[in-house]
């Protein structure tokens, strides 16, 4: 075959020779006078034209909102409405990110700092949460002011709901964490609620993650090495709705604070603890947590519904759900099709509605996690397989055509799996590789 390309042609060397051993030169012959490749040529050249005149319009679009938002102020939330955020900052804000101190460095100053709002806050005087809503513009610190959550309702969703199945050991202290969190936190604080909830919904991920690790360093098991992946990319996803009540201002009281970042270190050696017994009860627990998240934030997007849309979108939630990269927001989503959830935040309630959403997803992912037969692998890899397998069917289907075309032309005799010419590669193989590039 090397004697029929032509100088230039992007052929590879492994598919000229595949080429070369599976046809003869009167089938090549016959393939290229029944197809215009030039016209593919065109074809093709038209497409990726196209596609950078949709990419350049996108680009133009995506700056043009990006500049709107500058020069409004009230149009989206930074991350600076937080505690936390105004200290230490938000990865998307940091160009250099750097290195972080040592422990009793950072741990010293940590606790210095807290004790003056520790002070502060049992004299009846929390400056830390005043200064979070004075940076508020006045009508978005009035709506948000004005947003509820009614505990009872959250009660009767879960009611009305299918009953997750889980042993008393687990029920137990389930039910009373949901009461605990009733009793801190009343209607009139959804934000403060939900930003404990989120710190301590990163944990079960970060414990699964490090017990994972650490049979496979012992040779105990390694049949779940992926499934770490998935675990990682439901933490990213949990702490980014950290990241949402955050620049809500929901860390702003340095009790919420005290026991969110305590309930949460202990909540890690608990899972892990569950995990040492029974790798199953430690996703059930957490099922049963991500059924009542669920439970809480359609309750709170339904009850506040016309409130929300009327808010706009923190930018970190825009950054998260609407990236050029998706690659982790859709390895957690075990239970659906990649690509199959692509959210668009045009305010407030975009965002809630999207978190909910993610802690179905959670727990789709979790009561898989306990079945022994369940075959979870990383959505993104079993999407890529599939890929490579449907292109491989388009390329037979291709070739088969070509040849059925050859064969009423000049009668030539040609193998199913016969190919093609260089010229006809050029095209076909093309497109079947510009492909694998859109996967």
């Amino acid at each position: 075959m090397r004697d029929d390309v032509e100088d230039g042609a992007d052929v590879p060397e492994d598919v000229a020779d595949a080429f070369a051993s599976a046809t003869t030169r009167e089938t090549r012959a016959a393939i290229a006078r029944n197809t215009d490749v030039d016209a593919l040529r065109a074809s093709r050249d038209a497409a990726k034209a196209a596609l950078a005149k949709a990419e350049l319009a996108y680009a133009a679009a995506t700056l043009a909102r990006e500049a709107s938002r500058d020069d409004d102020d009230d149009v989206e939330f930074s991350c600076s409405y937080g505690y936390i955020a105004s200290l230490r900052g938000c990865y998307i804000d940091i160009e250099r990110h750097g290195v972080p101190r040592g422990f009793l460095q950072s741990g010293t100053e940590n606790f210095a700092r807290e004790l003056r709002e520790m002070m502060a806050y049992f004299d009846a005087n929390t400056p830390e949460t005043e200064k979070a809503r004075d940076a508020m513009p006045a009508e978005l610190r009035a709506k948000m002011d004005a947003l509820r959550l009614d505990a009872d309702a959250i009660w009767a969703r879960e009611r009305a709901r299918p009953e997750i199945s889980a042993p008393w050991i687990l029920k137990v202290p389930y039910v009373a964490l949901c009461v605990m969190l009733d009793k801190l936190f009343d209607e009139t604080q959804p934000v403060q609620r939900f930003w404990f909830l989120e710190t301590v919904a990163r944990m079960p991920y970060f414990s699964y993650t490090s017990m994972l690790t650490f049979y496979e360093i012992l040779g105990w098991w390694r049949r779940s090495s992926e499934l770490r992946k998935v675990h990682f990319a439901e933490e990213w996803n949990e702490y980014h709705h950290l990241l949402v009540m955050e620049s809500l201002g929901g860390d702003a009281c340095w009790r919420d604070r005290f026991l969110g970042q305590h309930a949460a270190i202990v909540y890690y050696f608990v899972l892990v603890a569950l995990w040492l017994i029974s790798p199953a009860l430690a996703y059930n627990f957490s099922e049963l947590i991500e059924g009542h998240a669920v439970d809480t934030y359609g309750q709170f997007v339904d009850q506040n519904a016309e409130l929300l849309k009327s808010m706009p979108a923190p930018r970190i939630a825009v950054e998260y759900y609407e990236a050029a990269d998706l690659y982790l927001f859709d390895e957690f989503q075990t239970a659906r099709e990649v690509r199959s959830r692509r959210p668009q935040i045009r305010s407030l309630y975009d965002v809630f509605s999207n978190i909910r959403d993610d802690e179905g997803e959670h727990v789709n992912t979790m009561n898989a996690c306990q079945r022994e037969d369940s075959d979870i692998s990383s959505p993104n890899a079993v999407n890529a397989k599939t890929a490579a397998v449907a292109a491989l069917v388009a390329a037979q289907y291709a070739f088969q055509k070509i040849a059925e075309t050859a064969l009423m032309a000049d009668e030539v005799a040609i193998d199913v799996d016969a190919v093609m010419d260089e010229k006809v590669t050029v095209g076909v193989f093309d497109a079947i590789l510009r492909l694998f590039d859109f996967l």
